[in-house]
């Protein structure tokens, strides 16, 4: 039984993404809710009397109605939040004028402020879960954050809904996503269309007055974007971030005004919240771990609170944005959300309630985080929180037992006590809570790890037996007892595990369902079948002795480029290496760029007649400075982000005209240097296409007026108009000089190094070859990212066109590496270039402004693919010369693609294999939501980009092998 080396691959590719599938549904299980809301029919007793059991606490069996919750203290709520709002751009003393009503609040004391903690992903919609419900969302809702779906969990907006309050709500619709139907009115925005600041929070503006005039409303949401777009575009140093901070500081000053002079009429006070969902890095984006990105400020508003003149504390109490949510519940008299992990904010409860009614606060917060801390934690009656829980109770029965008759002061200390132990039970149990919502699918992971760790022994082995098909064995009846045996033992081996008495049951792999069902035996098929090929070929030793062998001869470039690929997977073990991975492909660029040009002088000192290596080493010298201008060009990583760099001086306002200047002339340069490949004037018209839509987002300057649409959309369709025209032209080449190699017509379209620039005939007379005609896909992904990245990022562009020409055009054929080899440094220019955009390891630098280029409405499709073009645009441009550079170098293309695509398989299949293993080693690590995971993200796109890409050279080259009957394999 034979198996081609084609099919092995397929057979490879499509099992690594199984096994990355199944490995990232274990680590990033979905958190399933508590079904079921919160309500005031279990509240436990005040702790004296009869009333209490031996902990201190009506028995959940036993309801009592008639158990009053805490008294209200606001009758309504006004929440303004502002999208990325940072906590210095509030508190700040550098930036005391950008909210001038709001600091005076401050100073008089008229606010109760704090700084409040968000956990991981800092994006919106697990925020707004976080402040609604006081839950901690999973990281995997960063993913889920671009489709939100309902709510299922408990949360104080349908608590506020379900005793029939009226709620307006106005500004990003993500609201009215997770909360369908509860909005008495509403006006939704969407949050994605990143290129609005303005008109996205007129939307939100022109409602505040009549709402506020409306008497029938309990509860205002107003959520405003414009900041956070402001961010995306031009970072937290924008000049447009003070007018914008003014605009919503006049509207709290309209609303405070206007609800201070309504809450004289009315019984209860209103309470305002000001707030960020999140925070901004220095970079303008957000999702990661950063102080600039997880901390926001919190300002309550209040006729209510106790003015203390005073001066604006520099440093706010700091509190958990989970805490928001018990909060508000407990101050508005409503059930505290049944799954929170929130403690309500001690101040905020001082200030505003009683002793007995503050305790009965504290109570009733510790009683719900207790039963949360019973549905997931087994030994919770020995817990340290639970039991300092039991000790508050004790204090707080001892304080209500004796308050009549102690003294005051007696009964402050006992209070006081009774307060400080309610806080800490409350914080340990949160903690614990939390540690325990890590809960992570072992034996989803595990199988996922022995896919991927099959696939990439088979790939090794399949790369090694490249000559001749792969011996899967001689023997029909030993292939099938092989492969029954190895389907026996996976199965055996799965259902012990799901049965183990003690082990941790699979939801994905081992749930009575027949999702579970059809998984388990798709899997343990799957494995089996991948172990039977693999036990198969490890019968072939003389094959695998020969391929180690054929190592013993290779040069001392290929030797490096092994040994530095090899290298940059085992750094990632470390979290500083995958913060700062960046600095490990620029020195391994650079390094291999640097030892060319040294190998190439020594050859024109040793052969002044060597014009070839003069060549070669005037266009190392020049990549060398290409290459050190691009690694200045964006600062990122972790440890040096916020430093200066070359790209930061370009985008600030002063220097517009100089922008301008060099995005020009970028691609001036950029088309000259295409003009080498081959002319294309759709490619001129493009770029000035890109050009005029930055113009007119107000980005660059032109020396004369010119008429522009409305954010560019106009400009920006054009350029997309001129892609798909491209594409259709390339299109109809390719067809044809497919054609013309079918009907063997050899001289009509050549295949191969007879390049048609190397023809002696006219310009007008030469025949394209494929290598020619595949430049245009180059043109086109050139386009597109003229269009997609930020301006300043056009000189990315022009190095790395100049870069390509340099490299490919001069230096890897000069070197005469193996292809392998060639492959792994197309590999390596791509990932520097990658952070040479900007970007890192971090969600905060991926750039969603670029999904929303040209559109005037947010279609998820398009915005998702948009933005994933130009978040790789380095890797994929690097791509496609690789295309281009096998077509071009190559007689046997076929038989090249398939050793290039086991080389990108393999590239892919060690980092992710070893990678994972770290993961689910390091799983409980300090770093592994801010570091590991996002990288593991990051290594899944960055797999499934690679994967598209070899997919497309195995198609190409099987179709040109197919026009020109080739019989080779």
């Amino acid at each position: 039984m034979r198996l081609s080396n084609l099919h092995l691959l397929l057979i490879c590719v499509v099992s690594e993404f199984l096994g990355v599938n199944i490995f990232l549904k274990g680590f990033f299980p979905v958190k399933k809710a508590v079904e079921g809301y919160a309500t005031f029919h279990y509240l436990p007793n005040e702790p004296y009397g009869s009333a209490t059991t031996d902990e201190g606490f009506a028995s959940d069996n036993e309801p009592d109605i008639g158990i009053a919750p805490v008294r209200p203290v606001f009758g309504r709520l006004v929440v303004v939040l502002i999208d990325a709002l940072r906590a210095d751009f509030v508190f700040g003393e550098r930036n005391h004028d950008h909210m001038p009503y709001t600091r005076a609040l401050l100073s008089r004391g008229a606010t109760r402020s704090f700084l409040a903690r968000a956990h991981p992903p800092t994006v919106t919609m697990p925020r707004i879960k976080a402040l609604t419900s006081g839950t901690i969302p999973g990281f995997i809702d960063i993913v889920l954050n671009f489709d939100s779906v309902a709510l299922a969990e408990d949360n104080l907006i349908s608590q506020m809904h379900r005793q029939g309050r009226q709620l307006f709500f106005y500004g990003d619709d993500t609201w009215m996503k997770l909360f369908p139907g509860h909005f008495a009115d509403a006006d939704g925005t969407t949050s994605f269309f990143v290129t609005d600041y303005t008109e996205v929070d007129n939307n939100v503006t022109r409602h505040v007055r009549p709402a506020l005039s409306n008497p029938h409303w309990d509860a205002l949401i107003l959520h405003y974007l414009g900041l956070d777009h402001i961010g995306h575009l031009g970072g937290p140093t924008s000049p447009l971030v003070h007018p914008k901070l003014q605009e919503m500081d006049a509207i709290i000053q309209t609303i405070h005004e206007a609800v201070t002079e309504q809450d004289k009429s009315l019984v209860l006070p209103t309470l305002i919240m000001l707030c960020g969902d999140h925070g901004m890095s220095d970079a303008g984006s957000h999702g990661g771990a950063s102080n600039s990105e997880t901390i926001t400020p919190i300002v309550f508003i209040s006729s209510a609170f106790k003015q203390v003149e005073g001066a604006v504390r520099p440093h706010p109490d700091e509190v958990y944005q989970i805490d928001v949510a018990p909060t508000l519940s407990l101050l508005m008299g409503l059930p505290v959300p049944q799954n929170s992990l929130g403690v309500a904010i001690p101040m905020m409860l001082e200030d505003n309630l009683s002793a007995r009614q503050h305790l009965r606060a504290l109570q009733l917060n510790s009683h719900q985080l207790s039963q949360v801390l019973k549905q997931n934690v087994d030994s919770f009656e020995t817990d340290e929180g639970y039991v300092a829980y039991q000790r508050a109770v004790r204090f707080h029965s001892t304080w209500l037992s004796h308050t009549a008759t102690s003294s005051s002061i007696d009964s402050q200390v006992i209070s006081r006590k009774a307060m400080m132990q309610y806080i800490k039970s409350m914080r340990l149990m949160t903690d614990k809570v939390a540690s325990s919502l890590a809960r992570y699918d072992l034996h989803a992971m595990g199988i996922g790890l022995v896919l991927m760790w099959l696939v990439l022994c088979l790939l090794g082995y399949g790369i090694s037996s490249l000559t001749s098909p792969t011996d899967v064995t001689s023997d029909l009846k030993l292939s099938i007892l092989l492969l029954s045996g190895c389907c026996l033992a996976t199965g055996i081996t799965h259902v012990t595990l799901c049965t183990a008495s003690g082990g941790a049951t699979s939801e994905m792999l081992c749930a009575p369902s027949d999702e579970a069902r059809v998984w388990s035996v798709m899997l343990v098929l799957l494995s089996g079948s991948l172990a039977a090929i693999l036990l198969s070929a490890l019968t072939q030793v003389g094959r695998l002795q020969q391929f180690f062998l054929s190592f013993s001869h290779i040069s001392r470039f290929e030797t490096f480029v092994l040994v530095g690929t090899i290298s940059h997977t085992l750094s990632l073990a470390s979290s500083s290496f995958v913060e700062e991975e960046h600095q490990t492909w620029y020195f391994l660029t650079l390094t291999v760029t640097l030892a060319t040009f040294i190998h190439a002088t020594a050859s024109v000192i040793g052969h002044s007649s060597d014009k070839m290596a003069t060549k070669v080493a005037i266009a190392t010298a020049t990549a060398l400075v290409i290459s050190r201008l691009l690694r200045a060009w964006n600062q990122t990583g972790i440890k040096w982000a916020d430093q200066p760099d070359i790209g930061d001086w370009f985008v600030r306002p002063e220097n517009k005209v100089s922008l301008s200047f060099v995005t020009a002339l970028s691609f001036v340069i950029i088309y000259i240097t295409r003009c080498f490949m081959r002319p294309n004037y759709k490619l001129l018209a493009a770029l000035f296409g890109a050009y005029l839509y930055r113009y007119a987002t107000g980005s660059l300057n032109l020396p004369i007026p010119f008429p522009s649409s409305q954010k560019g959309i106009h400009e920006a369709w054009v350029v997309y108009s001129l892609v798909f025209i491209s594409l259709t032209h390339f299109v109809m080449r390719y067809t044809r000089c497919l054609y013309s190699l079918r009907s063997m017509s050899k001289g009509e379209c050549i295949n191969g190094p007879e390049s048609d620039l190397l023809t002696t005939k006219p310009k007008n007379q030469v025949p394209p070859t494929l290598g020619h005609i595949l430049e245009e896909l180059c043109d086109i992904h050139i386009m597109l990212m003229a269009l997609l990245l930020r301006p300043h990022n056009s000189c990315i562009i022009a190095m790395s066109v100049l870069l390509q020409h340099c490299i490919v055009g001069m230096v890897l054929p000069w070197l005469q590496m193996r292809l392998w080899a060639v492959t792994l440094v197309h590999i390596w220019m791509g990932q520097a270039a990658f952070f040479a955009q900007g970007n890192s390891n971090s969600i905060a630098t991926v750039d969603i402004s670029a999904g929303y280029i040209g559109m005037s409405s947010y279609i998820h499709a398009i915005a998702g693919l948009l933005t994933a073009i130009s978040t790789y645009a380095g890797p994929i441009l690097w791509l496609v010369r690789l295309l281009i550079y096998i077509t071009e170098h190559h007689h046997n293309s076929f038989l090249s693609a398939i050793e290039v695509s086991y080389t990108l398989a393999i590239s892919r299949a060690l980092p992710l294999a070893i990678y994972t293993v770290l993961v689910t080693l390091q799983r409980y690590h300090l770093f592994v939501w801010s570091v590991f995971s996002p990288k593991l993200l990051y290594q899944t796109m960055n797999t499934c980009i690679v994967s598209g890409g070899m997919m497309f050279l195995l198609v190409h080259c099987g179709i040109v092998r197919w026009s020109m009957h080739d019989k080779h394999r």
